[in-house]
Order: structure tokens, then sequence, then C-alpha cells
């Protein structure tokens, strides 16, 4: 490191992390990232193991909205999918849209080298130092231990991308959480996010692993349809996660169900009426084994032998959830450290040249490629802003330093 460069230090080595440390590469600085496990991205790979959807295709409208407070609508509408996929591209990632408009590597891509090629891009100026836990820090330094021994390191710029409290594993377990409001920032206790939900057992007879295919999810005015997979515990699936936020906001949750939307209500009450019974009505709609179910066991038979009634609940099947899933087991979490606590930029206020990003910001999204453009965007944002104030400092003499 020259002695006229300034050293940013980033806590925490996933693609926020990582997308700040990018866009710093230019300025007259050291990088340091360091991550408590042994090697950075750990999440990012997990959460490629279920379909690596980086970003969505949709409209910015359309897309801003799917996130739930005003902060990170901005942030994403500074740096959005369209500039993540350029930035991909630049670093030998191209990237295919799929035909529900997710954006993806392509097939041949495993996410491991979608991080490798990420690192190779910031090397030069990077260092990483990982099995690295952070300790506490001031306005001025960073207290760490590595190598079984305690280090103070002194920073300019320091960049807090500690995540959020699902997947343990991956690093990302909110411990940071009490050493921040220990510091007085306010940090919203995390929620289950993306979460399957839990239902009484009366429910679950016998229903594990079965599908619900091409339905219709609500609650309040989130919808979002597709397949929804009963288990032992509840129901999980995109549908379900996509209405994780209507759900929280109820003092007591529930979510209804379509479970015809081909069709209409009155599409669907000619067709109970055709028939000889309620239970002739709904197999000749084909609808799956589950609804049939749930609708033998929960509806009265005065509203089941209804054909008007039993078209309703076809159409608006309520379901009672009892809870969410456990914080680790999630893929995501709602909650951390407060939008009030921090500057457009990500600066914490009452710290300055210390910024947050990515999950560790109290907002929230559904998945599909939301979520790591959140964390990218939060990443870009407070590495420009860094960028930015490096410029304005110009050369600096060594006897100032």
């Amino acid at each position: 490191m020259n002695s006229t460069d300034k050293r940013i230090i980033i806590v925490g080595g996933g693609p926020a992390g990582l997308m700040a440390a990018s866009q710093l590469l230019d300025s007259r600085c050291e990088i340091l990232i360091i991550d408590q496990k042994a090697t950075v991205g750990r999440k990012f790979l997990v959460a490629g193991e279920g379909g690596f959807n980086l970003t969505h295709s949709e409209p910015l409208e359309s897309f801003v909205n799917r996130y739930d407070c005003d902060w990170i609508k901005q942030t994403v509408r500074r740096y959005d999918s369209t500039s993540f996929r350029e930035f991909l591209e630049k670093i030998g990632v191209p990237t295919i849209i799929g035909s529900s408009g997710k954006v993806f590597p392509p097939d041949d891509m495993k996410p491991a080298e979608v991080l490798k090629a990420w690192k190779k891009h910031i090397s030069k100026q990077v260092t990483f130092s990982t099995n690295t836990q952070l300790l506490d820090f001031s306005h001025e330094t960073i207290s760490i231990q590595r190598n079984n021994e305690t280090e103070e390191l002194p920073f300019d710029f320091l960049i807090f991308a500690l995540g959020g409290g699902s997947w343990k594993k991956t690093g990302s377990d909110g411990k940071w959480k009490t050493l921040f409001e220990t510091k007085n920032i306010d940090v919203v206790p995390f929620q289950s996010s993306n979460s399957g939900v839990l239902l009484d057992e009366n429910w679950l007879n016998e229903l594990d692993g079965k599908l619900l295919k091409n339905c219709v999810v609500s609650c309040g005015e989130y919808s979002c349809s597709g397949d929804i997979l009963c288990t032992s515990y509840g129901l999980e699936g995109k549908p379900i996660y996509a209405v994780n936020q209507g759900l929280r906001k109820q003092e007591k949750p529930i979510l209804t169900i379509d479970f015809k939307p081909q069709f209409n209500q009155n599409k669907i009450v000619e067709i109970l009426l055709k028939e000889k019974n309620p239970s002739q009505g709904l197999k000749e709609l084909k609808l799956a084994e589950v609804a049939i179910f749930w609708l033998k066991t929960f509806v009265s038979k005065e509203l089941f032998t209804n054909p008007q009634e039993l078209g309703k609940l076809i159409k608006c099947f309520p379901v009672e959830i009892k809870g969410f899933r456990p914080l680790d087991e999630v893929i995501s979490t709602a909650g951390g450290v407060s939008t009030t606590e921090l500057s457009e930029n990500g600066e914490l206020l009452k710290f300055q040249n210390l910024f947050c990003a990515g999950e560790m910001i109290d907002w929230d999204a559904p998945t599909g490629g939301y979520l790591i453009q959140g964390c990218v965007s939060t990443g870009f944002v407070a590495g420009n802003e860094i960028k930015n104030r490096l410029k304005k400092l110009g050369p600096i003499s060594k006897s100032n330093v």
C-alpha cells in the first residue's frame, strides 16, 4: 500500500461487499475484504443451488414495487437490473432471460464460476482476509480476530455487509445485531421472510410431498401464481414466499388460494351445476387432491352443497397459518439496521464514513432475483459514494498522512 492511499475495509464478502469493492477499483485506495467464513460468497453459492437467478428482467417500475420500503426502492432505481447485467457481462458472466423473466447465467456456468469471475475481477486491488471475526468498531478502527490473535485495523472508510439472520452455516448469522445496538444504532428485530408457513396438524393429514399446481395465493396487496408444496409442517413454494410480507402485517395471518385461476367463478359454478353432486363437480374441475381434501374437510355441508358458495371458495379459499419457519431455515430475513439510521447512500448517520449494505439493512423482497439485486444495489451506492469522496480528496501529500 502506498502511504498516500486510503484504506477501505469491507466486512462481509457476499454480493453486497463484492459490488462495493468493484466500484472502487479505479480509485487510489487499498481495499480489504474480511469474512468470518473460510471463503467469501458462501450464501451466494448456497442460493445458487436452487436455481441461480441473479436478477429479473421485468420493467423498472414493476421491479422496484417488489420491494417493501422507499429506501430500497430508490436504491434499486440507482443501480437496476440492466446495470447489473452489464456489469456481469463485463466480468465475463453472460446472462440469459428465462421464460418467467428471471435472469440466469448460462446453463453450463455454475455459481462457483460466477463467484470466481467476480473475485478475479477485483483481485488486483483487493486483499481477502477469511476466517476473520469482527469484534468491535469505532469511528476510525475495527477490532478483529484472526489466527487466534486480536488486531486493531485503522480505516478511512468502512462498509458493513454482514448479511441477515438466516442460513448461519454461510456466515449470515445476525450476531452483529448486539454489537450495533451497543452503539445506539436502531436494529429492527429479524423476522422470517421468503419462508414456508406452518399449519395446524389436521390440515396436513397424509399430504406431505403433494402439490397444489397452478394456483394463485393472495394476502392483502400481495399475490403470486405457481405451485405450492405441502410438507409435514405446512406449505412451501414461491407463491407462499411472495405473500410473506402481507402475512406479517396481520395479527391473525390468513392467506387465500385460488384453486382454479384459469376459470372465473361463473364458469366454475356452471360446471358444478352440471354434475350430479359436488364431489363429481370437483373431479370435473380437475382440482388437486389437496384442494379436494381441504374443501371436503373444512367446508360445512351447507356451503359444500351450494354451487354458488362452493364456487366462491374454490376461487378464494382461506387458510389460517400458525407462523413461519425458524429464522435459520428460511431463504432470507426481514429486519436489520433501520433505514432511519442511514443516508440515501447507506452511510450510518451516527458514524461518518461507515456504511451498511446488503441484507443487514431492514428491507424485504421476494425470491426471483430481487434479493441479490437489492444486495448489489446497496453495495453499489455505498462503494460509489466512497469513490466520489476519494475523487474530491485528490492527491494527499505524505506530510498529511
